[in-house]
């Protein structure tokens, strides 16, 4: 009887992962499809960087402030919430277009909703992973692992899948497949994870009293990272190279192909290459990641990433600068994962939101400001003495690493207990 119980909880991982992968399709799709719709449709850049805008500033709004949320509502509702609202939006878009009752300011309006429904469905989806991989017997690593891998496939194939349907079909057919993607995902959430084990935290949450304010809960997810000695060190080193490496992907690498490689063009080609190397790597460390140890695994992760850089400054041709980024994205894989891992057995399942969340947006908030400053550095003195300078400061800090005590802390994932094991 208990091995009969326990099938339903083995079939709950890979249809958690067939609903993500299904919803990130279409999300690919349709983010890719959408400056494709808007250029067709209205002709205007300005449009375009306007809807960018919004939807940077939905993600970063909704990631600071729906944490508290999502504890109190659970992952899993909130998960179903994020698919619900991404459906009814992107619908909504192409219904309203098809009536000719889709002005400018309403489609910035359709596009700051959508990234604000999409920040929660991320957040849960990661605080999902421990329960549903404990109750299936998978190892949290290659879970983690098995689920990046999903995300870098989408982003390496979603925007060859939207050209296509922009060519035969039309560009506002692109919105109309993450509508339906995100109504296929949330039709297999709502049908098949049922099952207790695949709602554990949601049962959490109902229980807990609702006597504390919103603010209170904020402040307490601020106050737990900041007293974990591991978590601090990690959200602080990784504001610093996430800042760095938001300002190398999106004007450093621009520039780089314009100063060195002789065409902006070689830009797309440069974030593929790191594309295909990062799920080159994120594939090896979901089968191979829990055998190493995680503390060397970071460190070598941004030794090798400030060496990359620097061999960037010294480099002319374009196959070797083309070879460096597959480097760069196999070496750097394993950091989101081990961050990832870190906060997922850390942080209490009650209060995993609103910690992930703050986390995230403390992380990313200095992005445009380091945007800035690299752009105003490269445009001074080229591309071969910034990315001299960035590789130097990069070095120094990733060394520096090698004298940080708590990141021994840093512990592979621990082996779970089949549903096998458990029946017998």
């Amino acid at each position: 009887m208990k091995a009969l119980d326990a099938t339903p909880a083995r079939v709950g991982y890979p249809i958690m992962l067939l609903a993500f992968g299904t919803s990130m399709v279409g999300v690919g799709i349709g983010s890719y499809g959408l400056p494709l719709f808007v250029l067709t449709t209205t002709g205007s850049a300005t449009l375009t960087g306007w809807i960018a805008a919004a939807a940077l500033v939905g993600s970063l709004l909704t990631g600071g402030l729906m944490g508290p949320l999502i504890d109190r509502v659970g992952m899993r509702r909130a998960w179903i919430f994020s698919l619900a609202g991404g459906s009814t939006t992107a619908a909504l878009t192409v219904a309203l277009f098809a009536a000719g009752l889709l002005p400018p300011w309403l489609l910035v309006s359709l596009s700051f909703v959508r990234s604000c429904v999409e920040s929660p469905g991320r957040v849960a989806i990661f605080g999902m992973i421990p329960a549903v991989a404990e109750a299936s017997g998978r190892n949290l690593a290659r879970a983690n692992g098995t689920v990046r891998a999903m995300n870098g496939v989408s982003n390496l194939a979603s925007p060859i899948a939207a050209g296509i349907i922009a060519a035969v079909l039309g560009s506002v057919f692109t919105i109309l497949a993450d509508a339906v993607c995100a109504l296929l995902a949330l039709t297999v959430a709502l049908v098949f994870l049922r099952r207790p084990t695949m709602t554990t935290i949601d049962e959490v949450n109902a229980t807990r009293p609702r006597r504390r304010s919103y603010q209170r809960e904020f402040r307490e997810a601020i106050r737990y990272f900041w007293s974990d000695r591991l978590l601090r060190t990690l959200i602080c080193f990784t504001v610093f190279f996430a800042a760095l490496d938001a300002a190398i992907a999106n004007i450093g690498l621009t520039l780089y192909a314009q100063q060195v490689l002789g065409s902006v063009t070689w830009y797309g080609v440069l974030v593929s290459c790191f594309g295909l190397g990062s799920l080159a790597g994120t594939v090896g460390y979901s089968v191979f990641g829990h055998r190493a140890p995680p503390r060397g695994l970071y460190l070598s992760a941004y030794l090798g990433f400030a060496l990359v850089v620097l061999l960037l400054s010294v480099n002319d041709h374009t196959a070797v600068a083309l070879g460096l980024m597959v480097v760069a994205g196999v070496l750097t894989s394993p950091i989101d994962l081990l961050y990832l891992a870190a906060l997922q057995e850390r942080v209490p399942e009650r209060m995993f939101g609103r910690v992930t969340s703050v986390a995230t947006t403390v992380i990313s908030g200095p992005g445009p400001v380091a945007v800035a400053l690299v752009t105003w550095l490269i445009t001074g003195v080229g591309a071969h003495a910034a990315f001299a300078l960035i590789g130097g400061c990069y070095l120094v800090v990733a060394v520096s690493l090698l004298f940080v005590r708590s990141l021994h802390q840093l512990r592979p994932p621990k082996p779970v207990t089949t549903t096998a094991e458990v029946s017998s």
